[in-house]
């Protein structure tokens, strides 16, 4: 809705040019009729209109910021925290093909994961190592997003509170526990 009538013909225009040039912060996937990804680097590419679709994306480091998670340990008590994740994209076809949503099923893997391992843990084993758990994240998301062509390089609490549990009974007022 942004984009004025000018911005938007000359962008559909570009889509016509028999070339596109690939800016050396991104990589580019070119399929041949919807078929047989193939990665293109930095520079200038041929295609042909009809036959080929190319899509282009940053590669350079990026980071997600998970919302604020609430969790109860195991010695029953109530943590909120949030979490930066940095990452940057190693393999444009894989990136492209292996995961519809990136952000939010990398979103969903690290709060999984974090929910998992702060309920198993009592309070003081948590705050003493923080760190402990930031490695546990990178090195489950290292792994499962290596098949989306993703490379962690950061995890790591932006922050790590404990809060009273409140229990709402009908209406608006709480009751401290």
């Amino acid at each position: 809705m942004g984009e004025t009538f000018v911005e938007m013909l000359l962008n559909n225009m570009m889509t016509l040019l028999p070339f596109v040039i690939i800016m050396s912060y991104e990589g580019g996937v070119r399929w041949t009729l919807g078929r047989n990804p193939r990665e293109l680097k930095p520079g200038f590419h041929w295609k042909w209109w009809f036959f080929h679709q190319i899509e282009r994306m940053s590669v350079v480091d990026q980071v997600i910021e998970l919302q604020i998670q609430s969790v109860i340990t195991q010695d029953g008590e109530l943590v909120c925290f949030s979490v930066n994740i940095g990452f940057h994209i190693v393999d444009v076809v894989a990136h492209f093909c292996g995961v519809q949503d990136f952000i939010e099923s990398t979103r969903a893997l690290a709060m999984t994961h974090l929910a998992k391992e702060v309920r198993k843990k009592p309070y003081q084993d948590l705050v003493t190592d923080l760190s402990k758990l930031e490695r546990s994240l990178q090195g489950t998301l290292t792994t499962r997003l290596k098949d989306w062509g993703t490379e962690i390089f950061s995890v790591g609490f932006t922050n790590f509170a404990k809060v009273p549990l409140q229990v709402r009974i009908f209406g608006d007022s709480s009751v401290h526990i």
